[in-house]
């Protein structure tokens, strides 16, 4: 080993040995790291591993940009034939009653549907089923022969198949199915790339079911907001009923809904009949489990047959139960979800508003026509009334002028009008007293004397009109009216022709 302190002492010839020295075991320490010849085993596995990887991850990016189902599945199958070892790939996925609700299949890289029978039939006798039923993947390396050991039924002969189940949290979504045309053509680090695949198709699949759920929750929810604000004043109570039944059904998968309500608070909910619908329902069942929702404004739920339950919910509007919404449900159908009866509470309160907005409408139109009815009783009332009056008025021998508060004359009788001024009363209706007064002096010469009062309340005047044929003279006895009930003062005045 070198001393740095002593270098200086060192000749060129040794410093010289000391480097070569140095090289060599540089060179050796390289050799030793990076030897000669092909790539070991551990290199190819550590290649291998990044392209899964890598595969995993562009699976992944291409899984966010799609929330549709089949397009999921064209886009993983046609990957794995691309990128993998595989001649084929086939998903199935299944649906509630565990039949097959999307099936396709990848052949290279052109993708074709699988017919319904088929898919049913791998489900039941082939290795997707097998999958399926224990939950976990099953690898046939040679299919000829393990087909025939498990008792399974395969769409091809011959080859290496791996099915591997499609999970979703604790449910199964489907089932993957790689295949091969030769024989022991997979290894374990396929079938663990199989099953990550897998895994995230589960995942992508999960996130598309729940984007769809929103959508559809989101689509129901606009139904009910509609239905609420459409719903005007315009509509019968058969009208409600028919779109209440259109919403169970096409909303809430029920097989009817039916609409209750009552006549008065006391009275028992009766059924409405929907327009335009002819429903074969068990009505009168239905009308049980209306009647005790009612009472108890809560949900009731009974069964009406062995295979049909009836769910009521009250109808609620301002503390008070005005009837009840009864929806049909088959014990082959799924019952109402946590979230849908939140749905089915909306649409109960909206149900609810709707109807009492026409029960309202309706008292209001009675009472409308009922008051139309009053008003025209009593319109014909003050028109007889004022016939008489005026009657009475017209019969009167003296003249007789209402004047207003503005010395504006509001009504005359025949008398006033045609013999001491004459004109129609309608004529001199609305004409202030000085212009009264006016024509009066156009027609002939007049003079106006005031008289002495003999009563208080009342204002004597006389006065005389020179005619050629004679002359005419009037006693005039004005009597203030004071206002009353909101009406303004007035005057009323009396013409008295002097003989």
């Amino acid at each position: 080993m070198l001393d740095a302190d002593n270098l200086a002492a060192l000749t060129v010839a040794e410093l010289v040995a000391h480097v070569r020295e140095l090289r060599n075991a540089n060179a050796q320490l390289r050799r030793q790291l990076h030897p000669a010849g092909p790539p070991l085993a551990a290199h190819a596995l550590t290649e291998e591993l990044m392209r899964q990887t890598a595969l995993l991850t562009r699976l992944g990016i291409e899984f966010r940009e799609d929330l549709e189902p089949t397009t999921l599945l064209q886009q993983a199958l046609q990957t794995i034939t691309l990128h993998l070892p595989a001649d084929e790939a086939t998903a199935i996925l299944i649906g509630a009653d565990q039949t097959p609700s999307h099936a396709l299949t990848v052949s290279l890289g052109a993708p074709r549907l699988l017919p319904h029978e088929r898919a049913t039939e791998l489900l039941k006798h082939g290795s997707a089923g097998w999958a399926l039923r224990h939950g976990s993947s099953i690898v046939l390396l040679d299919l000829a022969n393990d087909a025939q050991r498990f008792h399974l039924r395969e769409l091809q002969s011959g080859g290496s198949l791996i099915a591997t189940p499609i999970h979703q949290s604790a449910a199964t979504a489907g089932v993957l199915l790689i295949y091969r045309l030769a024989t022991h053509a997979f290894s374990s680090h396929d079938l663990i790339l199989i099953e990550s695949i897998a895994a995230q198709l589960g995942v992508a699949l999960g996130a598309a079911r729940l984007y769809q759920q929103h959508r559809l929750r989101q689509q129901h929810i606009l139904t009910l907001l509609d239905f609420g604000q459409s719903s005007g004043a315009n509509l019968s109570p058969g009208d409600v009923a028919a779109r209440c039944h259109t919403i169970a059904t096409e909303t809430f998968a029920a097989r009817w809904g039916l609409l209750f309500l009552r006549s008065s608070p006391q009275s028992q909910p009766e059924w409405i009949a929907p327009t335009n619908l002819s429903l074969d329902v068990p009505v009168a069942a239905a009308s049980g489990a209306a009647q005790l929702t009612t009472e108890s404004q809560s949900v009731v739920t009974i069964a009406i047959t062995d295979d049909q339950t009836c769910i009521a919910l009250p109808l609620i509007h301002d503390g008070n139960a005005i009837g009840s919404l009864a929806l049909g449900y088959t014990s082959a159908q799924s019952q109402p979800s946590a979230i849908d009866w939140k749905l089915l509470e909306l649409f109960a309160r909206q149900a609810a508003t709707v109807c009492a907005t026409l029960q309202l409408v309706s008292r209001l139109r009675e009472q409308t026509q009922l008051l139309e009815g009053l008003i025209a009783e009593r319109t014909n009332q003050l028109q007889r009334s004022r016939d008489l009056l005026r009657i009475v008025f017209d019969s009167l021998p003296e003249g007789v002028a209402l004047l207003d508060e503005t010395e504006r004359l509001v009504a005359a009788n025949t008398v006033f009008a045609s013999q001491i001024v004459g004109r129609h009363p309608r004529d001199l209706v609305g004409k202030t007293y000085a212009h009264l007064l006016r024509m009066l002096e156009r027609a002939a010469p007049t003079t106006i004397e005031l008289l002495a009062d003999t009563q208080k309340e009342r204002r004597r005047l006389r006065l005389r009109q020179v005619f050629p044929e004679g002359e005419r003279s009037y006693i005039v006895e004005r009597m203030e009216i004071p206002p009353s009930h909101g009406q303004p003062a007035s005057r009323l005045e009396f013409w008295r022709r002097e003989q």
